[in-house]
């Protein structure tokens, strides 16, 4: 042998050496706390909220009781009713309704486009801690007597630089999640083959990135001013009609996009069909996504909700909801039908979804003069228990990838039923109200409503809470740790099957194939 061959066992132990360990993942409570796994960050963000989302459902209950007899004030004194009606409003966008969506999407979307991880991984997980730093300075500002209509002006600073951290918070959510979609694709997963819950959560990130930043910036001018003048936004009381905007359509929108991707991908998959044209339904998420700014009506005049622009985005946006639904219905006749909790969930919240968007479409216009009323809250209600229902529902479908086992069937099924009726009687009172109610009735804050029509919404209110507790006893089963977890459950169409249930730390324990077409495990089937 000359003396400059590597001798075979030489090169044998280079190899060995060579090859890539697998990275050991922490256990316990170190492996929760410092984990920059996608996975782990999205389950800390669904049950930090949900668990904040308790105190909101019971909040919503006392306040609801408390539109039925306003005029006695029966649950709150009349020095904090206004504080409780702020922090129901605010308390179910930004601690419950937003970081769910975060939650469900980090969980999913990365197993979704065959990334390894999300992209920033520690980024995202400075967002979670970060949001729950923000969440829990939000409710020690109402504890002190702060928040908008608060007696104590610290404490309104400090509900101020709370709502701010958990913007930024939420901003930084949103570029991690549009930047895995657009830049961590597997091989030939194009745009236009993304699957559509991951599109639509994209779309998402990409207009949360657009219009929060104009409410950290107003935050960010208000609490300079409250701080050291107090003059141009009315001092305590008078900051709460500066952030109606975010309440109201076009901007509440923004909430519930990932409904329509949730929707197309749970009912293509429960149909055996390839949803078609598949650009039709790519272009509704994307339009969707510009129908909801809503950014521009920042310090708008009240005069300005009569403009072409408002009204025009108002009812445009419900085309984009009416092509999802129809094409949705176009899989049931093509396809197979046998249905599930997660279908069962994706259906109610577009049916939510259309509500709220033909609520929205009928407020903005001008002739009906509802803009201001509390016919704006019951679009807001719809659109966000539209958005609440979906997620759960995707709790439900990606169980075996967000937990450790399948959830109930039952229970979904119930859970449905209560939810979708208790949204209807909850969004459906208020809009009565703001159409047929005169002076007070009229009032989007405890005070308004038609008295009949309250006692509609506090029903509705008590049905949306049972119909959350039914969905939650359902989904137990993700906590319990067990074997032979199917990795593909409901013979799905996208990458996030081909990983095992639940996933390890790095997604996929083999390399993917090149995809080369939109419902790559449907061509898997049809070449066998």
């Amino acid at each position: 042998m000359a003396v400059i061959e590597t001798p075979p066992e030489t090169v044998t132990a280079a190899s060995e050496q060579a090859t890539p360990m697998p990275r050991a993942q922490a256990r316990g409570l170190a492996g929760v706390l410092g984990s920059g796994d996608h996975k782990v960050i999205g389950r800390l963000y669904i049950v930090t909220s949900l668990l904040f989302g308790l105190g909101v459902v019971v909040l919503g209950l006392m306040v609801a009781l408390e539109g039925v007899k306003p005029a006695t004030l029966d649950v709150f004194g009349k020095d904090t009713v206004f504080q409780a009606f702020t922090l129901f409003r605010f308390g179910t966008l930004f601690l419950l309704a937003f970081p769910l969506v975060v939650g469900v999407s980090l969980a999913v979307v990365p197993l979704q486009v065959g990334a390894r991880s999300v992209a920033f991984p520690r980024a995202a997980a400075a967002s979670y801690w970060g949001w729950l730093v923000g969440a829990c300075l939000f409710i020690a500002s109402y504890a002190v007597n702060g928040g908008p209509g608060g007696g104590r002006s610290s404490g309104v600073n400090l509900w101020l630089t709370a709502m701010a951290l958990i913007v930024v918070s939420l901003l930084i959510a949103a570029i991690c999640l549009a930047t895995t979609v657009l830049a961590l694709r597997h091989g030939g997963l194009t745009l236009d083959r993304v699957p559509l819950f991951a599109w639509s959560v994209a779309v998402t990130a990409i207009m949360w990135i657009l219009t929060l930043p104009v409410l950290l910036g107003l935050l960010a001018f208000m609490y300079v001013d409250h701080r050291h003048a107090g003059a141009s936004f009315g001092a305590n009381a008078g900051i709460y009609s500066h952030f109606q905007w975010l309440f109201r359509n076009p901007q509440i929108y923004v909430l519930a996009i990932p409904v329509l991707g949730f929707a197309s991908d749970v009912l293509a998959t429960t149909a055996r069909a390839r949803i078609a044209p598949r650009s039709a339904v790519i272009g509704a998420i994307g339009a969707f996504g510009v129908f909801s700014f809503g950014a521009f009506l920042v310090g708008a005049r009240p005069g300005f909700y009569s403009s072409w622009v408002v009204i025009g985005l108002g009812l445009i946006a419900v085309l984009p909801v009416l092509v999802v639904l129809g094409l949705a219905l176009d899989l049931f006749r093509r396809g197979t039908i046998r249905m599930n909790g997660g279908a069962a969930y994706a259906i109610a919240s577009l049916v939510v979804l259309l509500l709220g968007v033909l609520a929205g479409a009928f407020g903005s216009i001008p002739r009906y003069a509802t803009v201001g009323t509390i016919y704006d809250i019951g679009t807001t209600h719809a659109v966000i228990l539209a958005s609440l229902i979906a997620c759960i529902g995707a709790l439900h479908w990606w169980a075996t990838k967000i937990g450790r086992q399948p959830a109930m069937e039952a229970p979904a099924y119930i859970a449905v039923l209560l939810l979708l009726g208790g949204s209807a009687a909850l969004a459906i009172g208020d809009l009565v109200s703001g159409v047929f109610g005169n002076a007070t009735e009229i009032a989007p804050d405890w005070t308004g409503g038609i008295k009949a029509a309250n006692v509609v919404v506090l029903i509705g209110t008590v049905l949306v809470a049972l119909g959350l507790l039914v969905a939650v006893i359902g989904l137990l089963p993700l906590l319990r740790k067990g074997s032979d977890v199917p990795a593909d459950p409901w013979e799905g169409q996208t990458l996030e099957w081909l990983s095992p249930s639940p996933p390890p730390l790095e997604n996929f324990t083999e390399d993917l194939a090149v995809v080369t077409s939109a419902e790559p495990l449907v061509d898997l089937r049809e070449e066998k």
